[in-house]
């Protein structure tokens, strides 16, 4: 299926948005995977101070966790399929969030070089995170309904 400019663009600015805050989801996966264990624990020892926890909450939480979990892993899977100088681009522009200049500098290409390294990228990336794209772009669309 060929996409619109419209639908490619939003699909980029969605990737490039994931990729930005990967250590965010990193973080917050962590804090969700310790807040599940904390919950668990306190859940089987049956302890009279956490009887308000609702099995809703708990299936709240854990529903989170495996949706940015699933985020995070198929960014490290995305990114570990890029060649090394691409792989590059991605740590220098989005993880340390870089300048196009500076990410320029850092990988050594002219500045007109990094944008079609970027362009590139992208292809790929919408191809390897399509399940994840495609399925949040359903729900943004279907929030604004």
């Amino acid at each position: 299926m060929e996409l619109t400019k419209d639908e490619k663009r939003d699909r980029v600015k969605l990737i490039e948005f994931y990729l930005k805050n990967y250590r965010t989801f990193k973080v917050a996966n962590s804090n969700l995977q310790k807040q599940l264990e904390l919950l668990m624990n306190v859940d089987q020892q049956n302890q009279p101070s956490m009887q308000f926890l609702d099995n809703e909450k708990l299936v709240a939480i854990r529903k989170k966790y495996n949706e940015t979990l699933l985020i995070e892993k198929s960014i490290e899977n995305a990114v570990h399929d890029l060649n090394p100088i691409e792989q590059q681009f991605i740590n220098s522009r989005y993880f340390k969030r870089h300048s196009i200049e500076k990410t320029a500098q850092t990988i050594g290409y002219s500045k007109a070089s990094v944008y079609v390294l970027r362009s590139r990228i992208m292809d790929k990336l919408l191809i390897s995170l399509g399940v994840i794209i495609n399925t949040d772009l359903q729900s943004i669309v279907e929030e604004k309904k």
